[in-house]
């Protein structure tokens, strides 16, 4: 008992960091498993690693620019909503982001003066180094995007579902999902600072899938989601400290773990 006081004192900001980070993406999660777009997700985690390349390559603030080129990619998807059936999809353009921000992110790495090894530690995170000042900031964001959606849930709701319905009925929905694709990725840039690309992306992904197999109605769906995020995100990183394992994967394979119980679960109960 004694030795895990211990823990929790030595790593109490760690852990707040992974508590913050871990329940906002896991509710945004299900507003990308809603509109069909995971793997948006993961093109503005690379994104956002791209931005903290840029800044230690020419020795810029990184969160600033992480945040920076954040708000940038999300915005040019939030306008390829108006491009898609045109003639290129929405996938296709966050695919062409992926791969774009993937290859420039390795090449300002390689260039950086840093190192390739010490820029990489700090473009895919490292929880364990996490500073008081970012999990203010993590708390800060967390509470503006949570005001944010409480206040306007309708909105977000509707554009989630139906983009074009929600247009019809005088709804702006440009702005609406302007909005949304924001805050999507501001809490995408403060988890990668905080926790690692992996471990964001999976954070995304797997707790709301695992919301929608559980879950009947949706705001159980979101409910579900944030509680299995933190909790297997919290168990990980004590996990990945007792075995000396890697954070970032071993938050993944947790929720990996998570989701298929939760299958079988489902499963047995049909």
């Amino acid at each position: 008992m004694e030795h895990l006081l211990t823990t929790l004192s030595l790593f109490r900001y760690a852990l707040a960091g992974i508590v913050l980070v871990s329940f906002i993406c896991s509710y945004l999660g299900v507003y990308l498993v809603l509109k069909r777009i995971i793997f948006l997700g993961v093109a503005i985690a690379q994104i956002s690693s791209m931005g903290v390349a840029f800044a230690f390559l020419l020795h810029l603030p990184p969160m600033v620019f992480s945040l920076l080129f954040t708000f940038l990619g999300m915005l040019i998807m939030s306008m390829s909503q108006n491009l898609a059936g045109k003639r290129l999809s929405q996938e296709g353009i966050v695919g062409l982001a992926f791969v774009t921000a993937s290859a420039v992110t390795t090449l300002m790495m390689a260039k950086s003066p840093l190192g390739i090894h010490e820029v990489e530690h700090v473009v895919y995170g490292d929880i364990l180094t996490i500073s008081p000042l970012q999990v203010y900031i993590a708390l800060g964001v967390v509470a503006t995007v949570i005001t944010l959606h409480l206040l306007f849930y309708k909105e977000f709701i509707f554009v989630s579902f139906d983009y074009d319905m929600a247009k019809a009925q005088g709804v702006n929905s440009a702005l609406w999902n302007m909005l949304l694709y924001f805050s999507i990725g501001a809490a995408i840039a403060i988890g990668i600072m905080i926790a690692g690309n992996m471990m964001i992306t999976s954070c995304i992904i797997l707790p709301a899938l695992n919301g929608l197999i559980l879950a009947n109605r949706l705001r159980n769906v979101f409910i579900v989601s944030c509680i299995q995020g933190v909790c297997t995100a919290t168990l990980a990183f004590f996990i990945s400290y007792l075995l000396d394992l890697p954070y970032g994967p071993t938050a993944a394979a947790s929720s990996f773990v998570t989701l298929g119980f939760s299958f079988i679960a489902y499963r047995f109960k049909k």
